[in-house]
């Protein structure tokens, strides 16, 4: 039986966190023999008694080639630190997971991962931010990586999916059917294995999504990464805290400006004030990452349409939403016109609905 898979009893075990299982691995020099091993071998290792009569209870118990079976049945894979495709940079932070459990597709060791994350309330500026300043990213070729949550997260990795884009998603649970949350995002999920893209956790299948399993996994989000962007948040939320791992990872920090008055954009703004970079545009990531800028855009192309009406509406709309009763005032065309004007812009790619009547030019 491969290693692994005595990797994965011992995880099944809650008390047996990153430092214990490493600890195992570095003593016994594999996880087989550690699964063997005695209490008092155990007791050598520096596993504490009750931990070490815990897991002997638990082995007895355990049926391993059963609990594959339960893998293969959720179609969730293992990796573990020492296969040469486990991430590279998730490698260097301090307690990364010796074990990821996975559904989909793990690629390169080197694979070139950002993650952006945010508020779970997320406002039409945020929804406006996320194809402008992420979508090119995606374009670039680079792997977006977020927690599948509400609002910023789920905006960022539906826009990846809609581009076809490869995108990977860190659940604070397990990924077996019963466990999954949220519950409401199966569909994007399954979306995601599409696109060749990953969902992925440390947790064995049936953990619960416990809060503090977010907070922990928080850490594989950045650790994935080497830059993390902040998009919208208040002063209390745990995008905060992927910024401080990210910080303590020695990995790029980058927050999206806000509205002064804007609750959502006190988190990113307070995050510059401490010395994040401010992101304005997709550039400032990939000068960051000497990558290939992409070419200014050409604003001027979108301010025709095809019609007068259309080309008054262009000139209308900016990157701020407007509500329709403001188009018709500074138009001053009839409503009708200014409804069929935007169907034909939004079937055109040139314009966006962001939902209760407000509308923005699309990038």
């Amino acid at each position: 039986m491969e290693d692994k898979f005595y990797l994965h009893a011992f995880n099944l075990l809650p008390q047996f966190g990153p430092a214990r299982l490493m600890h195992l691995a570095g003593y016994f020099g594999n996880f087989s023999r550690a699964y063997q091993a005695s209490e008092s071998q155990l007791a050598a290792a520096g596993i504490e008694p009750e931990i070490s009569r815990m897991f002997l209870s638990h082995r007895e118990k355990i049926d391993l080639a059963e609990e594959i079976k339960k893998l293969e049945a959720e179609n969730i894979h293992i990796l573990d630190f020492r296969d040469s495709n486990y991430p590279k940079l998730l490698l260097e932070i301090s307690k990364f997971p010796p074990i990821i459990y996975y559904k989909g597709t793990m690629l390169s060791a080197e694979e070139l991962c950002v993650s952006v994350v945010g508020t779970r309330m997320i406002t039409n500026y945020g929804r406006t931010v996320i194809p402008y300043a992420v979508g090119p990213l995606a374009d670039a070729g680079l792997t977006l990586v977020s927690g599948l949550a509400y609002g910023v997260d789920s905006a960022v990795q539906q826009l990846a999916v809609q581009k076809g884009r490869r995108t990977i998603a860190v659940l604070g649970g397990g990924l077996d059917e019963k466990a999954f949350y949220p519950k409401e995002h199966v569909w994007l999920a399954e979306e995601i294995l599409k696109c060749g893209g990953a969902i992925l956790s440390e947790h064995p299948i049936g953990t619960p999504p416990l809060k503090h399993h977010f907070v922990s996994r928080n850490r594989i989000i950045s650790g994935l990464s080497v830059a993390t962007i902040i998009i919208e948040c208040n002063l209390k939320s745990g995008s905060l805290i992927t910024a401080k791992y990210a910080l303590e990872q020695n990995r790029a920090v980058f927050a999206v400006p806000g509205p002064i008055f804007a609750d959502t954009s006190k988190g990113p703004n307070n995050l510059i004030k401490m010395g994040a970079r401010p992101l304005t545009s997709a550039n400032d990531i990939l000068e960051e990452l000497n990558l290939k800028r992409l070419p200014e855009e050409k604003t001027a192309q979108q301010m025709f349409g095809d019609s007068p009406a259309e080309t008054l509406i262009l000139k209308i709309l900016g990157f701020e939403p407007v509500h329709i009763n403001e188009l018709i005032k500074q138009s001053e065309m009839a409503a009708q016109e200014i409804m069929s004007a935007l169907t034909f812009l939004e079937i055109k790619g040139k314009v966006r609905n962001l939902g209760g009547q407000q509308y923005v030019l699309a990038r």
